[in-house]
This record gives C-alpha cells, structure tokens and sequence, in this order.
C-alpha cells in the first residue's frame, strides 16, 4: 500500500480556493472512497488555511490519476466545473508533508499547535465513519509523535503562537484594558474552545458565547462562560467590545442588517465611553462568518482571516530548520517501523506455531488431583525445548556439514540477540540473560539454591561424546520425527501444527535447514 497526500492552503492555492473547498467537504471521506476507484482509505484535515486529504491506495495505483480523480470530484460537486490544482506528495514526501503540517511548520502562523488537535480529532471522525486503514492511522499517530517532539524542544510553540493569538494581537490597539472588555464568541468548535483560554490568558473574562446549533448551553456549562439566546443577540453585540467568529459553516451569521442593529441600540444605550470605541469584529472562519460589508459601518472595525495572515510575525530561522531536522529523522524512524511491520505475518506464524506446541505439551501432562509434579513438569518443559530447537539444530549442523556454519553464527546474532550468540560464539552461556538480566552463572546458583520450599527439578543428563551416544542412545525430541539431512529417517519434519518454514525463519536459516551445497 502506498500513501498520498493531497493539499490545497494558504500558500499555493490561497485562502479563497481553501474556502471554496472547505465548504463542500461535508462527508468527504466517505464520499471519495464510494467515488473514486482504488482507494483503501482516506481521512479528510480541514483548518481554517488548508484543506488536506490522506489516502491510501495499492501500489500499483498512479498518484497522479489519483489527484486527477479528487479534483474532478470536488469540481462536480461544488459545480464550479473548473478543477483545483491540488498539491501532491506520495510515499516518504507524504510523510514529511504531514509531519511538517502536524508540527505547524505549514501553518499561516508557524508553530501554532492547534493543528495537531484537529488532525486527532480528524483520525477520530475518519475512524468514526469507517474510512481509515492501519497504514492511515499509524501515520497520523506518529504525526502526533513529532508533533509533541517538535514542540517540546523549539522555541516555535513557546509564545502561544496561533491564528487565535495574532488576531487578538490586531483587536487589542483598539481595546480598553482587558479587565473592561466584554467578548462574545460565536460558535462552539474546537477552535471556539481554543479562543476562550487565549481570552483569559489575556485577562479577559467577562465571555458570552453564541452558537445557532443550540450548543451555547453546553459550551458555556464546560468552559464556565455565559450562554447567549437567540434573542439576546443582538443585545449583546450592542454591549460588546470584541466579537470573535469561529463557525465556518459557510453562511454568515453576522450580517450587515444584524450589526447596524446593534451599533444603533449602542449609541443609543447611554453608556458614552463604550459608544464611542469601535466594535471590534476578528472574522477566524475560513468560509465567513461576517459579511465583508460589516466591516464599512461606521463604528466597527472587521479583521479577517487575510488581515491576520498579513500580520503574521515571522519566526527565527534556525529553530524552523531545527524542527524541520527533526521531521526528517522522524520520517526515517517511521519508515523503519513500518517496514519492521511487513514481517507481522511471519512473527503471527511464529507465534501461532509455537503455541500450538505448547498446547500439545500442556495435553501430554499426566494429572493427579487437578496438579502436576515436579519430574512431570520438568520432563515437558525439556520436551517442549527439544521440540523447539530441533529444527535450529539441525540448520546447525547442516551449516557445519555445507561450508556455512559462519553464516549461520552471524543469523544468531539476528534471530536471538548479539549477547546470547555472543555468548554461543564463544563456546558458553552468554554473559548476561537478555530476558532478566545478570550473569547466567549467578540465576543459575540462585535457583540451585533457592528457598527450601522449592522443589528441585531434576536435569537429565546428555551424553557428551559420540561415542556416548553410541553406547546410549539419545533422543531429546522424542516422537517427533526424523531429525534432518543425513539421518534414516530422511528430510527433518515439523512438528505438527507448526510449519517447518516458520521455524527455519527461526533459526535464520531457512536456505540452510534444506541441506543447500
């Protein structure tokens, strides 16, 4: 499976084009995996400066056909019938392009963190309404990763930077002090949450909030502010100082008719210092929330998303290039981790063959009153080892017998840990036991020694020699079969239920364990 990213924002496309998306993204990704043919998996990212769109398609699929499909979709749907050049990056550029996006490098205010909130909230949505695969949603939690990474450790997010902040930074040189604003906020998203604390960071807290969803009630309950009717609308922009928008839901809410309402019950409200200060109105929907003719009445100051995208201050170099290295070294890290990931089926195999053996041995056991003894116990666990190593063993001894026993040594190494093969190696027990730590020598004198109430478990002993072996007749693996190349009984067999490929991956030697010349 191959990932794709397609873009439209602030930067290439421009807002307007942004907008224009935006307000036919209802049910998108649902929309586009029914529409388009060759999708596995999308997941839909709308802020309030671009419009992103994950998917996930078959290797075989062509990146471009695949944007050529999405554009002709969302020119059909939003009847323009002119195409919107979307932006495009597949594969690794997907991964760098979404990692950048999630650590705010690509947003209008850079380093802004809100972005990494809507990216969760739209794997939860995605996941919600059954349009996410594992390669998607792997993606998107590593985004979040980096993310959290890149924040911790610049400077980029240190100063609340965020669309939120640089428009608030705009409306406060025509603000009294914040001790005496009044705010009212309408709309209750998530960005409605995120203006609320900027507001308190700020010293304001005298907060309405309006939402026509009939939301307020519930957004003022949770954030502790004031609910705002239907009716107490215009009122309350009357005894506003700052309007803040945040809805976005393409239709304004504010229209020229409402505010000029308001604007004369201010003037005509008796109270002269507030009549005289503008009404300040930050427009921060990307489809907008206040019609641009609000922004000629007398009294009122209107700042959109354009104003504040031209106010944006810029940021020092070198900590946007520090970010960026890490975005790097995380994409290599990812891409590490997803292609550990393609040997899943082989580890399920393993793992599935292993327990089927354990099974088998648990089946064997000899029972008395509901337990086991010790001699029992001990003669399965060293039955279940044997059967466990039969196949690692014989690869040993084929590999000494072909001329590749330095390879097999270097695949111990990988199947079993470098201290363990280390230890192998060097004809004895590694140093260390990699499951426990310490000396093998010293568990080993520990369990020798334990407290009396533990039972000794007996160890057979193997003959040493081959001429021992003669004299006494050893068989550790018992009825498994045959042990391998070379012997009466012909090629080694698996055990049963677990496959003689999965145990030769085992042992790292799977173009040994045949006997290969």
């Amino acid at each position: 499976m191959t990932v794709h990213l397609l873009s439209a924002d602030h930067r290439v496309q421009g807002l307007e084009a942004v907008s224009r998306l935006g307000g036919v993204s209802a049910h998108l990704g649902p929309d586009l995996l029914r529409t388009v043919r060759g999708l596995d998996g999308v997941l839909v990212l709308g802020t309030c400066n671009r419009l992103a769109i994950l998917l996930d398609a078959p290797e075989g699929r062509s990146a471009e056909s695949l944007r050529d499909a999405v554009s002709s979709f969302f020119a059909e749907r939003s009847g323009t019938g002119a195409p919107i050049d979307l932006s495009l990056w597949s594969g690794r550029a997907a991964y760098r392009e979404l990692f950048a996006i999630a650590a705010g490098l690509e947003s209008m205010v850079v380093g802004e963190r809100e972005i990494a909130g809507q990216l969760r909230r739209a794997l939860i949505l995605a996941t919600a309404e059954g349009t996410v695969t594992g390669d998607i949603t792997r993606a998107v939690e590593h985004a979040s990763t980096v993310s959290r990474r890149v924040a911790a450790t610049t400077a980029l997010a240190g100063a609340g930077r965020s669309v939120v902040a640089v428009g608030l930074d705009l409306a406060a040189r025509r603000l009294p002090p914040p001790e005496g604003v009044r705010a009212l906020i309408v709309g209750t998203g998530a960005y409605a949450g995120a203006t609320v604390t900027a507001l308190r960071n700020r010293g304001i807290c005298e907060i309405g909030v309006y939402s026509r969803s009939e939301r307020a009630r519930e957004f003022a309950a949770g954030h502790c502010v004031r609910a705002v009717d239907e009716d107490e609308l215009p009122r309350s922009l009357a005894l506003a100082d700052l309007v803040i928008t945040c809805r976005g839901l393409g239709a304004p809410v504010l229209t020229r008719q409402l505010v000029s309402t308001a604007m004369r019950r201010r003037r005509g409200a008796g109270a002269a210092a507030r009549a005289e200060r503008p009404l300040v109105v930050l427009d921060l929907a990307l489809s907008r929330d206040v019609e641009l003719s609000v922004g000629s009445l007398p009294g009122v100051l209107l700042i959109d998303l354009p104003a504040v995208q031209r106010a944006v201050p810029d940021v020092e170099a070198s900590q946007v290039e520090a970010a960026r290295r890490m975005v790097d070294e995380e994409v290599a890290r990812f891409r590490r981790m997803r292609a550990g990931r393609r040997m899943d089926p082989v580890v399920r195999r393993l793992r599935s063959g292993v327990e089927a053996v354990v099974e088998e041995e648990i089946a064997r056991l000899r029972t008395k009153d509901g337990r086991v003894d010790v001699e029992e116990a001990a003669r399965a666990l060293h039955h279940l080892a044997a059967r466990l190593l039969h196949h690692p063993t014989v690869a040993a001894r084929t590999a000494g017998e072909t001329g590749h026993a330095q390879e097999y040594l270097q695949a111990l190494g990988l199947v079993l840990g470098s201290e363990v093969a280390a230890g192998l190696r060097g004809g004895g027990p590694p140093a260390s036991c990699p499951a426990h730590g310490g000396s093998w020598e010293a568990r080993s004198a520990d369990l020798a020694s334990g407290p009396a109430d533990l039972p000794t478990i007996p160890i057979r002993q193997v003959p040493a020699t081959a001429a021992e072996r003669e004299d006494e007749p050893y068989d550790p693996v018992g009825p498994v079969g045959p042990v391998g190349p070379g012997c009466s009984g012909g090629p080694a067999a698996a055990p049963d239920g677990l496959e003689a490929e999965d145990l030769a991956v085992l042992s790292g030697l799977s173009g040994l364990s045949g006997g290969r010349a």
